[in-house]
């Protein structure tokens, strides 16, 4: 009874502060409603976010009521449980939005899009309905042009906008959807980013005590690196580092384009440092025909792929710490990923197309961003293969990137290489080191495990997929792309599609995925242990 009394306690605490998160979009909704309604010709969102805050604040209350007075004190399996109930709680809520405005009318797409959103992973149902000619709406047709015989029916999410008096449509799917809506959306892959549990435990007293292993198991990758000894003080820095990068992307893409908007400077900033993806235009950085705009989007995408206790010791001019092997394995693959996949693209475009397109196509399915520029399901298969690969090596350990990060792949080649001397060499001791950071036996079998349970949700998922009705190509695609919080993947789930055509079970499988990738499987996995929950 005291372990759930206390995590209501906190989890009252926490809503209360997404509440306050949720009155920004609450108030541009209000604005482009009431005060310059000429601008927004979208379907308006003010009474959707007013109503999620008042259930926000009502659920935080009952939490507050329940869990009463308590010590104050989170143990490991408490913080374990807590990690996990915000991210659910959290999704249901950010769920709200979408629903009450009628974005999505299916509750169970709002949860998709919301927890898309907060894991990083940008993988969307919002699709455009489709009409004949009389007005009555007609189905949508995906094939896989592999699978001519494989067939997905599905409906549109969202109806165009059209002009009042010609009845002409003015904007179709993603474009046609609120703005504040579409804020909300980047928001939370804004928040989702660095973490939810690590930002919020800058003004969260009560995760003070325990709170270095919730920044353990939010954050990603096999070492995490405190960047001061409090994690009140390291969270808070990683707060000013996360944001100050997000104003300088802004401030960059409204600099060097003239014509972008500052609504969608803003959005992009949001779903690019943090490695989300979520678009507010159809055909994503593409609709926008800027290569400086393509180029700095580039750029962001690396920075939000390292880890960023390197920004702290660059600022501290500590440069000799920024070459550990994590980093330079990291440059060197996103570098062979951008060069591999420009050359097998030249056969189909020119020189300088063929190094731009598959350049920004390669980092961002490696950063897990999932912005796209061109359709890729059309290039030749061995870009696709190699772009397949680059989901699953992901960033660096410590980023706000996806897949299964850098420094695993670097743990796993020195285990591979100490085993084999061993077998020569069988008297010697050896170091496994990253840098100057030692791993001793224990992290190393967890790094052997996470390949292991990687490899197993690879196959459950494919089968799963398939076991549903989707061809195994697509399959394939979707979980590489969920497990990895890609958002993007190919055949009926290509950067020109939405997942809309799932059925209601894959899409629930599909969120657990999403958790999965985001939580790094052992976080998620602990909860389905009977040991876990009996009481000692």
């Amino acid at each position: 009874m005291q372990l759930s009394r206390e995590i209501a306690r906190i989890l009252s605490k926490y809503l209360l502060y997404l509440a306050i998160l949720m009155t920004l979009p609450l108030f541009l909704a209000a604005y482009w409603q009431f005060i310059s309604p000429d601008t927004h010709p979208q379907p308006h969102s003010t009474n959707a976010f007013a109503l999620t805050i008042a259930i926000c604040l009502a659920i935080a209350l009952f939490f507050r009521f329940y869990g009463g007075p308590s010590n104050g004190h989170l143990n490991r399996r408490e913080g374990i449980l807590l990690v996990v109930s915000i991210w659910l709680v959290t999704s249901f809520v950010s769920a709200l939005p979408f629903y009450f405005s009628c974005t999505l009318t299916n509750p169970l797409d709002a949860y998709f899009e919301a927890i898309s959103g907060l894991t990083t992973t940008g993988a969307s149902v919002i699709c455009p309905k489709m009409y004949n000619p009389s007005g009555d709406e007609i189905p949508i047709l995906i094939t896989n042009s592999h699978i001519p015989e494989k067939t997905y029916v599905c409906y549109g999410t969202v109806a165009p906008v059209r002009d009042p008096s010609t009845g002409l449509i003015l904007h179709s799917s993603i474009e046609a959807v609120s703005k504040a809506i579409l804020l909300w959306r980047s928001l939370l892959q804004w928040v989702g980013g660095l973490g939810i549990v690590v930002i919020f435990l800058t003004v969260l007293p009560a995760l003070q005590v325990g709170g270095k292993f919730l920044y353990q198991v939010e954050t990603s990758g096999p070492i995490k690196e405190g960047i001061s000894p409090r994690i009140k003080e390291t969270s808070a820095r990683l707060w000013k580092l996360y944001l100050c990068l997000t104003l300088l992307e802004i401030a960059l893409l409204l600099f060097t384009n003239s014509s972008l908007p500052l609504f969608d400077a803003v959005c992009i900033s949001l779903s690019n440092i943090s490695t989300g993806g979520f678009s507010i235009r159809n055909e994503s950085i593409a609709s926008y025909h800027s290569s400086i705009t393509e180029w700095i989007v580039f750029a962001f995408m690396i920075a939000g792929s390292i880890n960023f206790s390197l920004y702290f010791q660059a600022l501290r001019l500590k440069f000799s710490r920024i070459y550990v092997p994590d980093f330079l394995l990291f440059l060197a693959t996103a570098l062979g990923g951008c060069l591999l996949v420009s050359f097998f693209l030249l056969p189909v475009y020119s020189i300088g197309d063929a190094f731009r397109l598959g350049s920004f196509q390669a980092l961002s399915i490696q950063s897990s961003t999932g912005f796209v520029t061109a359709n890729y399901d059309t290039w030749p298969f061995a870009a696709q293969m190699f772009m397949l690969l680059l989901m699953f090596i992901g960033g660096m350990s410590g980023s706000t990137a996806g897949g299964i990060k850098t420094s695993r792949f670097y743990i796993l080649f020195k285990i591979i290489q100490h085993r084999l001397e061993s077998i020569y060499r069988p008297d010697s001791i050896r170091t496994l080191r990253i840098g100057s950071s030692e791993v001793d036996d224990k992290n190393a079998l967890t790094v052997l495990a996470f390949f292991c349970i990687v490899a197993l949700f690879t196959i459950v998922g494919t089968v799963s997929y398939v076991l549903d009705g989707v061809d195994p190509e697509t399959s394939l695609g979707l979980v590489a792309c969920l497990l990895n919080n890609v958002g993007t993947g190919f055949r009926a789930a290509g950067p020109i599609d939405s997942f809309a055509f799932l059925s209601p079970l894959s899409k629930v499988l599909s969120i657990l995925w999403m958790l999965l990738g985001r939580l790094e499987y052992y976080v998620v996995l602990l909860l389905l242990l009977p040991s876990f929950w009996r009481n000692r």
